[in-house]
């Protein structure tokens, strides 16, 4: 099966690291229902994956440009725009999109003691056909400031406050109960505009200084207010922003790990394999064979 090689323009995604995960799946307020993996690909071409023992992981994929199809218990289904679907956990299936009009979706792995009963919930007479339901802005904001907070990792009342927006998201999908509302955007502060300025330029290497001259704040001063905001140092949190970029690339291309490092700002890719491995709790090399989505 053909599968994407580069990654897909204008995408985004957060793999949460192992130790966090663990952390997530015994907290009280997430352990019942939790993201491990989270994105979004606009436009992506060739993308398709086949897991043959299925997932850990339900995972949800909600198409809403383009199409793609997905093989589940020996049945073929295609997927259209305004369409989501479900896969079960450790179920085998296929999935992709179509050669032609390539699907823009977004999409999430959850478990927990929940997660059933939200495919349920969906699914209520058990038909595994693809969801249609209507674009809602609420549904696309929803996602967004999940995704958002997903990616302020460092932060664990972000993290509790993206898994417990979970479930409202998921329930977004069942028609007989969605209601919309509005969502205002927040405007940016400092700190949400140095954090811009980091995945800007995931290829060098930021000082504190120059990340507090951004942010009008002396280097002290915006140290203290970022680790109150982001609970991390600023360059602590912009090495896991290079990571997140690594485990993009790792995924999505066929590029050798030297060149990853390369990019992401790492001229010895042996520190680049140690830094990751401390990140995410395995080394690139794993973490290249093991990925999911």
């Amino acid at each position: 099966m053909l599968s994407k090689k580069e990654g897909f323009a204008g995408q985004r995604s957060c793999v949460l690291p192992t130790e966090l995960m663990r952390q997530i799946a015994t907290h009280p307020l997430c352990d019942n229902l939790y993201i491990t993996d989270i994105g979004y690909y606009p436009h992506a071409t060739l993308h398709a994956r086949e897991r043959r023992k299925g997932s850990p992981q339900y995972i949800l994929i909600y198409c809403v440009k383009g199409e793609g199809w997905y093989h589940l218990n020996d049945r073929k289904y295609t997927v259209r725009p305004n369409q989501a679907f479900v896969l079960p956990a450790n179920v085998a299936h296929r999935y992709g999109t179509d050669d032609i009009n390539p699907w823009t979706i977004y999409w999430l792995h959850f478990t927990g003691a929940q997660a059933h009963h939200f495919l349920t919930f969906l699914h209520q007479d058990s038909d595994p056909s693809p969801l249609t339901v209507s674009p809602q802005p609420e549904r696309f904001a929803l996602f967004d400031d999940i995704l958002s907070h997903v990616e302020m990792s460092y932060n664990m009342d972000s993290i509790v406050y993206a898994n417990t927006s979970l479930a409202r998201f998921l329930a977004t999908f069942n028609n007989a109960v969605y209601t919309p509302n509005a969502i205002n955007p927040v405007e940016d502060d400092p700190i949400s505009q140095t954090i811009t300025y980091m995945k800007q330029n995931l290829s060098q290497s930021l000082k504190l200084e120059e990340l507090a001259e951004i942010a009008g704040m002396s280097a002290s001063h915006y140290s203290a207010v970022f680790r109150e905001k982001v609970q991390s140092a600023p360059i602590n949190f912009f090495t896991f922003l290079k990571i997140q970029e690594a485990c993009r690339l790792l995924e999505n291309t066929q590029i050798r790990i030297k060149e990853v490092a390369y990019q992401i700002g790492y001229s010895d890719p042996y520190h680049f394999s140690r830094v990751f491995a401390n990140v995410m709790g395995v080394p690139p090399r794993d973490f290249r064979k093991l990925r999911k989505v």
